[in-house]
Formats: structure tokens, C-alpha cells, sequence
């Protein structure tokens, strides 16, 4: 609903919210209990499984991945990831820190009918905010304590301020029924036109929707994966994100980021940014 959002202000928020990303590192000792698998590759997870599952505690995984920029799951993907979980009592997690809310008002599992086992939440309820969540089955759920024996506590748990923003937050996507589902007709006419921008422009994308979330991949082939991805024309993209800039649109400055779009997006907002990316898609083709 807007970085600056004044509604959010009044309700304690203090100062109008905008952040930009860092990327920290992950440590060797987090890495070493932890298997990967690419995003969207079936065989070699249900090999996994099958080779490891029994002492694999947990699976978590974004639905719709965001971290490399928009990637959608393939047809089965998740629910392949649901039914090799239960096979082996592995609890199923769903990262939907950036997809939760995003994709739909009750998140990706919603769009693919998958309920996982653990559902992590964060960014978007906090109004702008540090605030996170996770909710689970009830008997994973009772092992927190005061009911169970793993605590779990933090200084700025239940903090009144981001508290207030995030409620109020939840209060505007929910009192109107159809604004999620606004913001995704916005989104999708800004994607449709992105995409007919670059085909006027002869320049080669893959421009990947989910709810309001979106992403402009410089590349000729389907990007399903983190190595497809990379192998993006990431120069394209710089000289299509600085030809944004220029024209007073301001996008997230890595094709691995994902966009947003809002419900305070205005109809001219994405006329604007349409007729923007037709010089951008110009610039960003090399002739030869």
C-alpha cells in the first residue's frame, strides 16, 4: 500500500517507511547442515529424498521464488515438494516472507492449494516495520514455549510500534475485499505492457508475474532457476535500469531483486512507467 502511507504514520509508524536491500553473508557453520537443491529441479529433489529423506528435519522453500528475482514454480513442483515431505515426517516450510500477501491476500499456498506444515511471514505485515511471524500445525506449534520446550523470544517481539503499523496494515488489504486482487490487475497491466515495450524494442525477455510481484529477465530462453537467472544479460538490465532511472522510475537496482507494485499505484503511475520502458528497452538492445 505504499512506502509513505500516512495511514501508517498516525498509526505509529512515526516516519514515512522506504528501505533498500543488503546482501549478508551466510556462515559455514549455518551451511554445513543445510542440502540445496535448484529451485524447480524435481528429479534431483525427490533423488534427495529418496538418498537422504528420512534424516532431513525440515524443507523450506519460497513457493514463489523472489530471491532471484521472480522465478514461478513449475506445474507439480510444490505439490511433488508436499507429498516427498510427508512420505518421510519431513516438516514442509514455506518461506512466504515476500510472496505471503504479495501473491494473493492469503498467500502463494492459496494460488497452489499446497497447506505446508510451517508458514514464515515478515516485511509486508510490519507495515514497514521488523516485524516477522511463523505459524505451523498445531503439534509443531505447542512446542514453543510457555506450552513447550524450545523457547523462543526476542527483544523487539510484540514491540507496540511495529505491532501498530502491522495491524493497521492488515486492516487496509483486508477491509476492502478485492484490494489484493486490485493491486494484481494494476501489476498485470504494467507486465502485459512491459513485455509489449520489449517486443517493440526487438529486445529478448522474460517478463515473470505473480500477484504484484514482478521481475524483467534479459533472456531469450525460460528462466526456472537461480543458473538461468545468472545467465541473464545482466549489462541489458544495467543500462535498462539506469534509462529508468533517468526518466524518474526507480526499480530495484539488480535483476535478482523483485518489484512490487501497490495499491496506491495509480493508473498514470503505470502508464508512465510503460511509456518509460520503451526508451529503456531501446537503449538496453546492442545493434548491431
Amino acid at each position: 500500500h505504499g512506502h509513505g502511507d500516512s495511514l501508517l504514520v498516525k498509526a505509529g509508524s512515526g516516519a514515512a517507511t522506504f528501505g533498500q536491500p543488503d546482501s549478508p553473508g551466510v556462515t559455514a557453520g549455518t551451511a554445513k547442515d543445510t542440502l540445496t537443491v535448484a529451485y524447480n529441479d524435481a528429479d534431483a529433489f525427490r533423488e534427495l529424498m529418496d538418498r537422504c529423506g528420512d534424516d532431513i528435519a525440515a524443507v523450506i522453500v519460497e513457493p514463489i521464488a523472489g530471491n532471484m528475482g521472480l522465478v514461478l514454480p513449475e506445474d507439480g513442483y510444490l505439490q511433488l515438494l508436499r507429498d516427498e515431505t510427508k512420505k518421510h515426517g519431513t516438516v514442509l516450510i514455506f518461506d512466504e516472507v515476500m510472496c505471503g500477501f504479495r501473491t494473493a491476500l492469503h498467500g502463494a499456498q492459496s494460488i497452489y492449494h499446497i497447506v505446508p506444515d510451517m508458514t514464515t511471514l515478515g516485511k509486508i505485515i510490519g507495515g514497514g516495520l521488523p516485524v516477522a511471524a511463523y505459524g505451523g500445525r498445531k503439534d509443531i506449534m505447542d512446542c514453543v514455549s510457555p506450552a513447550g520446550p524450545v523457547y523462543q523470544a526476542g527483544t523487539l517481539s510484540g514491540n507496540p510500534l511495529a505491532m501498530a503499523a502491522g495491524l493497521e496494515t492488515l486492516r487496509i488489504i483486508t477491509e476492502d475485499p478485492d484490494y489484493v486482487e486490485k493491486a494484481c490487475a494494476k501489476t498485470k497491466i504494467l507486465t502485459d505492457g512491459l513485455k509489449a515495450a520489449a517486443d517493440e524494442a526487438g529486445a529478448a525477455v522474460q517478463v515473470h508475474r505473480a500477484g504484484t510481484m514482478f521481475s524483467v529477465f534479459f533472456s531469450a530462453v525460460p528462466v526456472t532457476n537461480y543458473a538461468t537467472s545468472e545467465a541473464s544479460d545482466q549489462e541489458a538490465f544495467r543500462r535498462y535500469f539506469l534509462s529508468m532511472l533517468e526518466q524518474g522510475i526507480y526499480l530495484a537496482p539488480s535483476q535478482f531483486e523483485t518489484n512490487f507494485v501497490s495499491g496506491v499505484h495509480s493508473d498514470e503511475d503505470i502508464e508512465k512507467t510503460i511509456n518509460a520502458a520503451r526508451t529503456a528497452f531501446e537503449k538496453a538492445v546492442v545493434r548491431g
